[in-house]
């Protein structure tokens, strides 16, 4: 008999665990067995990628079928922490995501005016937080409830230098085996989700915005539950 599946929730280095609270009720309610990373306490470890891949493997059980969502920055994390799951059942979901950049680091993997942009704002080697990047009115108006953008905003971490410019290994057997499939939540990720297609993923789409699974997390579960079918 097999094991019942576990989903391994990853939110983008820039924002926190709370990203998935919503999203992790609906999931709970719905029978779901769901595991959480918190990647605020990795910052600051020698390796960001190698620490994040270990606390993933800690979080599942060896050999248990495994979905492994990622939002945002997340993306190129989720090879690595494939491998690290190592499940002979895998799923690997980008939700309005990066794609992963073997070879390469966070700030060289972007183009040249946005990796300017991104170094004039990092400030004794460290990164502002990201609600600072935005006008306030553009984040009320993802966030409208005040108190859920206060809840989803508190302790957002300041990351350090290495983490942007640390390069990214080549992923192996577990990522490549797995299945792969792109949830497009904004307008914005639409080219990044053309990308995904292209290389073989399974696109889903919703018309919501980045952080849909935080102000429409039903709605968000059920293309998920929906793209993991056979």
């Amino acid at each position: 008999m097999l094991a019942e599946p576990t989903i391994l929730l990853v939110h983008s280095p820039l924002l926190t665990s709370a990203t998935w609270d919503a999203l992790r009720s609906q999931l709970d309610a719905a029978g779901w067995r769901v595991a959480v990373l918190d990647l605020r306490r990795l910052v600051e470890a020698p390796s960001f990628h190698a620490a994040v891949c270990a606390e993933a493997a800690a979080s599942v059980a060896p050999g248990v079928p495994t979905v492994v969502v990622g939002h945002s920055r997340a993306g190129p994390y989720l090879p690595g922490i494939a491998d690290a799951v190592g499940s002979d059942r895998l799923d690997v979901v980008f939700m309005d995501a990066r794609l992963p950049h073997p070879g390469t680091s966070w700030f060289r993997s972007l183009p040249p005016e946005r990796a300017a942009w991104l170094r004039e704002m990092a400030l004794s080697g460290r990164l502002p937080t990201w609600d600072t990047w935005f006008p306030d009115d553009s984040l009320a108006d993802v966030l409208p409830d005040p108190d859920q953008r206060r809840q989803v905003l508190h302790g957002l971490p300041e990351l350090s230098w290495k983490v942007v410019s640390e390069v990214l290994p080549t992923p192996g057997k577990a990522w490549h085996s797995a299945r792969h499939i792109y949830l497009q939540l904004s307008a914005a990720y639409q080219p990044t989700a053309k990308q995904a297609e292209e290389r073989g993923y399974r696109v889903r789409s919703l018309d919501s915005n980045h952080l849909a699974m935080i102000t429409q997390p039903a709605l968000v579960m059920d293309l998920l539950l929906s793209a993991l079918q056979p």
